[in-house]
């Protein structure tokens, strides 16, 4: 709404030829993809911006740049803005943006806000530049080398929205068995409409009825094969009915390249809560919140191979067993012109004189997983798709080839490294990840019961229950790092744990557990040799 009333006020002082529009709003307009019309719509209305950004984002999970807490200056959790337009009658657009902003607690933003006006306060004036005009400032040498990377979208150019279901608790499922049970009673002709309403919680959208569902699987005889196996979050794989019979969007890009052998990159245009961190792999259909938490920051899913679609099976454009990469051939020219490689068109090279599509892969897996390009590029990766820089060094290529291959096994849960666990589960008991948990322990706190410091850091996921003659069951050897590790908006070893809470674990349960340990500890290594490489050989930007 205050977009709305923004435009009010921008039309009422058009009318009049002069004016000042002054708000206090949120402040996801300053850089938010969504509104870059709006933003050059307003240079072009007025002839002076100002913009005070007092920031406070709880969902951006903003900190003050010396890293200490950033409050907001109200009790909500978007982060707020002043914005104040001018229109003076013998001037025209585009406005000059001058920019200032206040970090820190609330107490500190109020005195700053008492002692300042327009003309006390320091300015700086920003120069936005198409496609985004951004209300904050951006480093312009910086912003030229990021932008010489080639943009995801341009490099891999067909991809797709993970599947949405909007009915997670009745399309998905850790048990296929009871999954089944639940489609199964769509197409009982015992149950009403109104049975099955109560019964599972089901409502009736736009896109989705249930009456035509039911209707849809009743003439479908075999409606099981849409029992399949998919990504819900990270190294967390469960049981879905992939067909719009229980869902609102499956995606027929998703249908048509990931239901066959393929790999695919799942990666975000924005990132609304914290920094680039939404990277991941995927080889069967993701969901769209893989690495997410909000609808903003979504994943994308860029599949590696593009199966043929029955309309171009037919017309004879493609075999029904022709694959080709989801490569763009001025990219592959590029990369290859390059490093001097000929390209296979599939599988991967000898990285000696050939490399191929999976290669490509993994050197873009490693890129985006090298901190210290996430760390550079941290402001331009809010916006849009990350770029991906090539490099002219072929033993770096090869390297990051190597490193990228070695995160795509590990995300997969396919690594061998997997089978050598760094975690023991020493007590037992029913398994059970009780209410209120998992809770961490890290080397050093005090063991519960005895007090005495604990060598390893622990991952409980229930407590002692005298009354019940159980011991609190716990993963023994949890660094804190590996407990601390975020993919997009999840904390991993938390969130898995977190949402089999009153579960009762198997042992495949707890097997796959310890090696997401291990796969988060590998990880952080090779993001580490990531950067260690890349600076061995010349650093940033990529030569």
């Amino acid at each position: 709404d205050y977009v709305k009333f923004l435009r009010f006020g921008q039309w009422r002082i058009a009318l009049t030829g002069q004016g000042v529009l002054a708000f206090i709003t949120d402040h996801s307009y300053l850089d938010s993809p969504t509104f870059r019309g709006m933003r050059q719509q307003l240079m072009n209305a007025f002839t002076d911006i100002y913009i005070l950004d007092l920031h406070g984002g709880a969902r951006k999970r903003e900190r003050a740049p010396g890293g200490g807490p950033d409050s907001n200056v109200f009790d909500i959790q978007q982060g707020v803005a002043i914005g104040i337009f001018v229109k003076e009658p013998a001037k025209s657009g585009p406005a000059a943006v001058h920019h200032a902003e206040a970090w820190g607690t609330r107490e500190h933003k109020y005195a700053s806000l008492a002692a300042n006006d327009i003309a006390s306060t320091s300015w700086t004036t920003l120069a936005p530049q198409a496609p985004f005009y951004l209300f904050v400032p951006q480093d312009v040498t910086l912003s030229a080398e990021y932008e010489r990377g080639w943009k995801l979208t341009e490099a891999m150019p067909v991809n797709a929205l993970g599947f949405q279901t909007h009915r997670d608790h009745f399309a998905i499922d850790f048990d296929r068995n009871d999954l089944r049970a639940r489609i199964a009673a769509l197409r009982d002709t015992r149950m009403s409409d109104d049975e099955l309403r109560k019964t599972y919680g089901l409502k009736d959208n736009r896109d989705w009825q249930l009456p035509r569902a039911r209707a849809q699987l009743r003439g479908d005889p075999a409606w099981e094969r849409h029992l399949i196996r998919c990504l819900y979050r990270p190294f967390d794989w469960r049981w879905c009915y992939f067909n719009n019979a229980a869902m609102d969007f499956p995606r027929t890009e998703l249908q048509q390249h990931l239901l066959s052998p393929n790999l695919a990159l799942l990666c975000s245009r924005q990132q609304a809560t914290v920094g680039f961190q939404h990277a991941w792999m995927a080889s069967v259909p993701p969901n769209d919140c893989v690495t997410s938490t909000t609808s903003r920051e979504a994943n994308q899913a860029f599949p590696l191979y593009l199966y043929p679609s029955q309309q171009e099976i037919a017309s004879g454009l493609y075999r029904a067993d022709e694959r080709r990469a989801n490569l763009a051939s001025s990219f592959v020219a590029a990369l290859s012109q390059r490093l001097g490689f000929a390209y296979l068109a599939e599988g991967g090279g000898d990285l000696q004189a050939t490399f191929g599509p999976e290669d490509v892969l993994h050197y873009i897996y490693a890129i985006l997983h090298s901190p210290a390009y996430r760390s550079r590029y941290a402001a331009f990766m809010k916006i849009d798709f990350p770029r991906i820089p090539l490099t002219s060094d072929v033993a770096l290529f090869r390297t990051l080839v190597q490193k990228g291959a070695e995160l795509v096994a590990l995300h997969l849960l396919e690594s061998p490294k997997l089978a050598q666990p760094i975690t023991h589960y020493p007590v037992p008991g029913p398994n059970v990840v009780a209410p209120g948990y998992p809770r961490y322990l890290a080397p050093g706190d005090p063991e519960p019961g005895s007090g005495k410091p604990l060598a390893a850091g622990r991952v409980y996921i229930s407590g002692d229950e005298p009354t019940q003659g159980t011991r609190g069951q716990y993963f023994e050897g949890v660094a804190p790092e590996v407990w601390d590790f975020y993919v997009g908006g999840y904390q991993v070893c938390e969130k898995w744990l977190k949402d089999r809470r009153g579960r009762q674990l198997s042992h495949a349960d707890l097997t796959q557990y310890e090696r997401i340990v291990v796969a988060l500890a590998e990880t952080i290594r090779l993001m580490r040799e990531i950067d260690e490489a890349i600076e061995a050989h010349g650093g940033w930007p990529l030569r």
